[in-house]
């Protein structure tokens, strides 16, 4: 498979296009700038456009009837918002919010669906796509029943710090404590152990990672496991 790898796309799906898709689509992308706490799609709503995030993070987030919310996926520089329209599925069944802000870009799901339709490639990227997106739904339900909520904020901060390119981005404890489906305070608590530890800097919604491998070192098995089946993916 020939890929397109140009330097103005931070997204690996997009790098992982075949050639000849990648230039016919090229004109067709457009670029938006991702606003943190916007929402890209509500659940239940019409999917709307792909999104391909280019730097930033978008949660895929959970409401239940009561109004609880948790986090239950994630997309970044490895993925695309909306994907499950490319297989029929017109409505979200998730709400889409930047918890990290950045930038992307969209296309018409019409677009992409007409050259799956005579791109074998492609079709078989967005199979392998539709994949990983499952296994990292079922690695986060098991992350959140079963590690601490340390290893869950080590390997989030970890996630972020992959997604933004820089080693400073912007983040509230409200923001992060919703995501995680935990009250404020556990999540205040938890945060000042990190940087207590040296692993963080925190200051007025500012992170900045300051140890990374120790940030690796406190986040559960899940960081790796999806890092290495999202290689898997792209690695064809």
């Amino acid at each position: 498979m020939a890929h397109s790898h140009g330097k103005d796309s931070g997204n690996r799906f997009l790098q992982a296009l075949p050639h000849a898709v990648s230039q016919r689509l090229a004109k067709q992308l457009e670029p938006i700038s991702l606003g943190r706490g916007s929402v890209i799609t509500h659940a239940g709503a019409p999917a709307g456009d792909l999104c391909f995030p280019d730097r930033g993070l978008i949660s895929l987030v959970k409401i239940m009837e009561d109004g609880r919310t948790a986090e239950v996926g994630f997309v970044g520089i490895e993925g695309v918002v909306g994907v499950s329209a490319l297989l029929g599925l017109e409505q979200s069944a998730f709400e889409a919010i930047v918890q990290v802000g950045g930038s992307a870009r969209c296309i018409k799901t019409s677009v992409l669906r007409a050259e799956m339709e005579s791109s074998l490639a492609l079709k078989e990227l967005v199979l392998r796509y539709m994949y990983y997106a499952v296994n990292q739904l079922a690695q986060t339900a098991a992350c959140n029943r079963l590690h601490s909520l340390r290893q869950r904020c080590c390997r989030w901060l970890l996630t972020a710090h992959d997604n933004v390119g820089e080693g400073t981005f912007t983040l509230t404890h409200e923001f992060l404590a919703l995501m995680m489906g935990v009250n404020r305070p556990s999540l205040s608590l938890t945060v000042a152990m990190l940087r207590r530890r040296g692993l963080i800097q925190y200051t007025r919604a500012s992170v900045t990672i300051r140890d990374r491998r120790g940030l690796e070192s406190g986040s559960c098995e899940c960081y790796w496991t999806l890092r290495q089946e999202c290689e898997r993916v792209y690695s064809v």
